[in-house]
């Protein structure tokens, strides 16, 4: 099983968060908190899942939470990258997360997007 990590860093105005490895409710630190900490910081949040193994609800609860977040603050966005044919990607889709916050294959397409 390979840990979770969470990096945070700037990319052309947006902030990117980039899961690695597998992350679950023993992840510290969570999504959750990493994401409340980068909209204080900033309005365009990305989450990059494509390095990531294994996501469960924690990560979904988070995701959720992004979106509430962009819903109820005009200045705040959020997007996720997750290739399709990942882990990830299926997860999104077969929870209808795809369907209310925007997915994208690369970095490259989001940031151009948001």
């Amino acid at each position: 099983m390979a840990s979770g990590e969470i990096a945070v860093e700037r990319d052309q105005g947006a902030w990117v968060v980039t899961l690695r490895g597998e992350h679950d409710l023993s992840t510290k630190p969570s999504l959750g908190d990493t994401l409340k900490q980068t909209f204080d910081s900033g309005s365009k949040v990305l989450v990059d899942l494509s390095q990531t193994e294994f996501i469960d609800s924690t990560v979904l609860r988070a995701l959720a939470y992004g979106e509430q977040e962009a819903a109820d603050h005009a200045e705040h966005e959020i997007a996720i990258i997750a290739p399709s044919g990942t882990f990830a990607s299926r997860l999104l889709r077969l929870t209808g997360i795809d369907k209310v916050i925007r997915v994208f294959e690369t970095r490259a397409d989001a940031l151009a997007a948001i």
